[in-house]
């Protein structure tokens, strides 16, 4: 019996990376709620809003997730937050070629660039958002 090809966790791998860049900076994809927020800023949400696989076997270097992400940044001006966002955009084009214990990165994309994304009124915190991609990779075998 052929055991099935289970691809990595890619939104695991892009919040172990990022955090791993950024040290300071809370980067998860569960926010704490309400005043614990404020006070875990800056902070970094990763959110997989979709993407496709192509598998062809575990040991074929073609074999890869290649997953869109919701990436919103948290701080508590509108200035730090893009500050923020410019910071997580620069640190994403250096993920090309690293890895954790889970997959490698082999090439990322941007398709849309830092925006404005307002939150509630009187929270006193600024969010900034895009949307970047990445293809990951399965750890080759005996690595």
């Amino acid at each position: 019996m052929t055991t099935p090809l289970i691809l990595p966790d890619s939104k695991q791998v892009a919040i172990d990376l990022l955090a791993a860049a950024m040290p300071g900076v809370l980067v998860t994809s569960r926010l704490p709620e309400g005043k614990a927020l404020n006070a875990a800023l800056p902070a970094v949400r990763v959110l997989r809003i979709g993407g496709t696989a192509d598998m062809r076997g575990w040991a074929d270097p073609a074999t890869r997730d290649r997953p869109r992400f919701s990436i919103d940044c948290y701080d508590a001006t509108e200035a730090a937050a893009m500050r923020l966002a410019m910071r997580v955009r620069a640190e994403w084009e250096l993920l090309p070629g690293r890895s954790t214990e889970a997959g490698m990165v082999t090439g990322i994309s941007e398709e849309t660039g830092p925006q404005d994304r307002p939150e509630e009124p009187n929270t006193g915190i600024a969010r900034v958002g895009m949307i970047l991609g990445m293809s990951v990779r399965p750890p080759l075998p005996n690595s």
